[in-house]
């Protein structure tokens, strides 16, 4: 005996534009894509990792501007003696 194809789909019954109300439409049309919002989510963190890093460069760059001052100013000391 020969027994049919089950390929998963078979049973699943999916209805016509036609048949759907307008509800049904509206809630299908509303609905997160799951898959864009992981996305998107992934771009913020990263985004929030990106700025994290900016700023920790900005202060690193504040603070080597202070010590390059500094420096300077007891080459100039050190270079009067």
């Amino acid at each position: 005996m020969i027994e049919p194809k089950n390929d998963g789909l078979s049973n699943l019954s999916q209805p016509s534009v036609g048949m759907m109300n307008r509800e049904e439409c509206q809630e299908t049309i509303h609905q997160k894509p799951v898959g864009l919002t992981i996305t998107v989510e992934k771009i913020d963190r990263i985004l929030a990792d990106v700025q994290t890093q900016i700023e920790t460069l900005r202060q690193n760059s504040i603070n080597l501007g202070l010590v390059r001052g500094q420096l300077a100013g007891m080459e100039a000391k050190w270079g009067g003696e």
